[in-house]
């Protein structure tokens, strides 16, 4: 653990609160100890996470408007761009976990390691205050948000594409409901369906709900024109701008 801290630059004064942050719920399952495990500090470090970032992206991106500062944002706090962060410090190979997830690789399951990295800032804030656990985020992202800011890059988040493109031409939104929860926690997949006016105009399925409205978003984008005559937009999610254009 104490190499753990040294990547992060924190080192916990609550060590039972550490280990909690680093238990994946695998690990009790049929224990005495079962539920005692990352789940609520997740919850909470997800928000700590999505308000630094937010305020970070506020004060960086002065020229950004509201719809790009939001992309920038659902970029940044994405679980593929967490996972990343989390390998930094080498979180995966401090995880706790039950006998089942490490036979299936569960140390390098995203999904498992991103949550655990926001136990482990819910645990952080815990057990200081907000403004360590802000200089601890900022700097433990810090070349993530750069690289994107200093970029050529184009980020296109689809549900916010879609929304922007439906209340050009009318005054509604679209509607995304689930349409099946398949499987148990944590190897679940949901599929979303987005209406428009009653009518389904794209589906899609992900490890998550805010996964699966995003794929349901991008196939509305490709589906839209045959709607409502929409011009359809790109299907690249994070592309590099060409070089030499």
């Amino acid at each position: 653990m104490e190499e753990l801290e040294k990547k992060l630059g924190y080192r916990f004064k609550d060590r039972d609160l550490l280990r909690s942050a680093l238990t994946h719920k695998s690990f009790n399952e049929g224990g005495k100890n079962h539920g005692l495990d990352n789940e609520r500090l997740e919850f909470l470090g997800d928000s700590v996470i999505g308000l630094v970032i937010t305020d970070y992206l506020y004060r960086r991106c002065r020229d950004n408007r509201e719809g790009d500062l939001a992309k920038l944002r659902a970029h940044l706090v994405s679980s593929n761009l967490l996972f990343k962060v989390a390998k930094t410090i080498g979180l995966g190979g401090h995880i706790l976990l039950g006998r089942g997830e490490e036979k299936n690789q569960g140390r390098r399951n995203s999904k498992i390691v991103s949550s655990c990295f926001e136990g482990l800032i819910g645990a952080l804030y815990l057990d200081s205050d907000f403004a360590t656990a802000t200089a601890v985020i900022v700097e433990r992202f810090r070349e993530f948000l750069e690289q994107l800011l200093n970029s050529e890059m184009r980020i296109n988040d689809y549900k916010s594409e879609l929304q922007e493109l439906i209340q050009k031409h009318k005054n509604i939104l679209p509607v995304y409901k689930v349409t099946a929860e398949i499987g148990k926690p944590p190897d679940m997949t949901f599929r979303v369906a987005v209406y428009l006016e009653n009518s389904e105009i794209g589906s899609g399925s992900g490890r998550n709900r805010r996964e699966a409205e995003q794929e349901a978003a991008l196939i509305a984008l490709k589906n839209i024109g045959n709607f409502m005559n929409f011009e359809k937009l790109s299907e690249t999610f994070f592309a590099e701008k060409p070089k030499g254009s």
